[in-house]
């Protein structure tokens, strides 16, 4: 039971990135998050630059998981990519700022619960 409670978890938490990540890609476009990470004071100064490495961190880290491979390390990305979201996009919001840090915690779980 363990190890499918494991899996789920995984395979949610790569699904997580990957779709977050694909949704800007193709459905909302890499214009828009430009536009969003262009309000924001810390990546203001190259916004363009920014969002391609936000897209290539969700899509490739959420892959990785996805794939198992080398969670120690593929974990560090969306880890570090929703507790940005949640101090400069959801502060304010205490539901979503909760709910980002609760899936940075499950993050942190996969990869150093053996």
């Amino acid at each position: 039971m363990k190890n499918y409670l494991k899996l789920t978890n995984r395979v949610l938490l790569g699904l997580l990135m990957l779709v977050a990540g694909l949704l800007k890609l193709f459905a909302s476009g890499p214009d828009a998050v430009t536009g969003m990470l262009s309000s924001m004071a810390l990546f203001s100064w190259a916004p363009a630059f920014w969002t391609w490495v936000l897209i290539a961190g969700e899509v490739l880290s959420g892959a990785a998981i996805l794939a198992n491979y080398k969670l120690k390390y593929a974990v560090i990305p969306p880890m570090v990519i929703l507790t940005v979201a949640a101090f400069f996009v959801y502060w304010g919001n205490w539901s979503s700022l909760i709910m980002h840090l609760v899936a940075v915690s499950g993050y942190s779980l996969l990869a150093y619960n053996k």
